[in-house]
């Protein structure tokens, strides 16, 4: 990792293991987390609320008023017991709902561990390059002050001019305003890193190091497959299908009566004796709304299509996806190397002969004053094409549902290596 410019033996740099002590941080201390979990385990719990069998009904009763026989001879006591037959396979259904909800819920923490993995790379990033920004700054008040000193003593001498001095001044001015500006956003940086870890929003970071250049990810067909079988989110969409299905095939059971079987049983109470025992069966006519029964039916399979297609509209833009950052890479690659060997070699050049030329009264203080603004704006740009490099690498790495971007390597020597595997010709040196 390469160190920024006035950074302590403090600083921290972005590696595998840095972020997977902070995820395990984050872990324990994230509130979306622990809410995605209370989910998940609310659900395991509702699985075990299915019942095979219905609660029985118990029914009791007797005769009064004037009867047409005798009740010593019919009984007077009347009281019975009625169970729904567990038929149509309904409590395993109704099981398999739960089930894929708890599978659903469970992807969908997965998909939040991803995001707040993601989220935290990117804000460690951020933080870089505000640390980065204000390690120049420094350095240019820095320069500008022993500029002022240069000034101050020429213009006693009666070689310089008040008026540069004034324009240094105020150049110092605004450069000590910017750093002030920037402390107070890389405070913000802290606090939003801080409450994905679950700390006080109130805590200070170290100084965090600004990642090298890495080389650039090429986009591939196996890249993108590998993306669509595995990002979170369609996970999570793909077992909301399994839960739409589920739900489906029990809307076709409903159209199905509900048996009941009844024992009932009539006693005297005179002697207790027992006069009549009868069973029953009982069930409802769902023929008599059978339109309806079939429009249920149908929306629940308009569900599931309306999920199908939302599927494969994502798994198109999760391609696309994958194409935009593997581009950003090289595009963000390219723009560093161009500064750093050309354009930050040249306005360095330029900013040393104008401040040369200026020091022996043979130049502009405002062409020095200008050249160091470009210096320090290649500067910039060059670490800002590093971070977002390192940002879309995140985002690729999130695609493919890998704990960190630094896993990416690995994953495309293993769909190389197995794409050599499965088209040996193809990837064959000619001769």
């Amino acid at each position: 990792m390469a160190a920024a410019p006035g950074t302590g033996s403090n600083a921290v740099s972005v590696t595998p293991t840095l972020l997977a002590g902070l995820f395990a941080e984050a872990r324990t201390n994230n509130t979306s987390l622990r809410v995605a979990e209370a989910r998940v385990a609310a659900s395991q719990r509702a699985i075990e609320t299915v019942r095979s069998w219905e609660d029985p009904r118990v029914n009791f009763g007797g005769l009064i008023g004037p009867a047409r026989r005798m009740p010593s001879q019919d009984g007077d006591l009347i009281y019975g017991v009625e169970q729904q037959l567990p038929l149509w396979d309904r409590p395993r259904l109704n099981r398999a709902i739960l089930v894929a909800g708890s599978q659903t819920e469970a992807t969908e923490a997965a998909l939040r561990e991803t995001q707040l993995r993601r989220d935290m790379t990117r804000s460690l990033l951020r933080l870089a390059l505000s640390h980065r920004n204000a390690s120049f700054l420094t350095n240019d008040l820095e320069w500008l002050a022993a500029l002022i000193g240069l000034q101050e003593e020429r213009f006693r001498a009666g070689l310089g001019l008040q008026t540069e001095l004034l324009q240094l001044q105020n150049e110092k001015s605004r450069r000590a305003d910017a750093i002030r500006t920037e402390h107070s956003r890389r405070r913000t940086e802290d606090a939003a890193l801080n409450r994905l870890l679950g700390r006080p929003l109130e805590a200070l970071w170290p100084v965090v190091e600004l990642p090298v250049l890495a080389a650039p990810i090429a986009n591939s067909s196996a890249l993108a497959d590998y993306a669509a079988t595995n990002e979170p989110r369609l996970k999570v969409l793909r077992q909301a299908r399994a839960q739409a299905e589920a739900v489906t095939r029990l809307t076709e059971t409903l159209r199905r009566p509900d048996v009941s079987f009844g024992i009932t049983g009539r006693q005297y109470t005179g002697d207790g004796g027992l006069r009549e025992g009868m069973f029953s069966v009982s069930l409802n006519l769902p023929w008599w709304n059978a339109p309806k029964y079939r429009a249920d039916l149908l929306r629940d399979e308009a569900k599931v299509r309306t999920i199908e297609a939302e599927i494969a509209d994502y798994e198109t833009s999760v391609r696309e996806e994958i194409l935009r950052l593997t581009l950003a890479t090289d595009t963000a690659h390219r723009e560093a190397v161009l500064y750093r060997d050309e354009i930050l070699q040249r306005t360095q050049q330029a900013m040393a002969s104008h401040q040369a030329m200026w020091e022996g009264n043979r130049g502009a203080l405002r062409d020095v004053l200008d050249a160091r603004r470009a210096y320090f704006e290649a500067q910039l740009m060059r670490d800002r094409a590093i971070v977002e490099q390192h940002l879309a690498l995140a985002d690729l790495a999130a695609l493919c549902d890998l704990p960190d971007y630094f896993q990416l390597a690995r994953l495309l020597m293993q769909l190389k290596s197995a794409s050599q595997h499965l088209y040996p010709a193809a990837s064959a040196p000619a001769p």
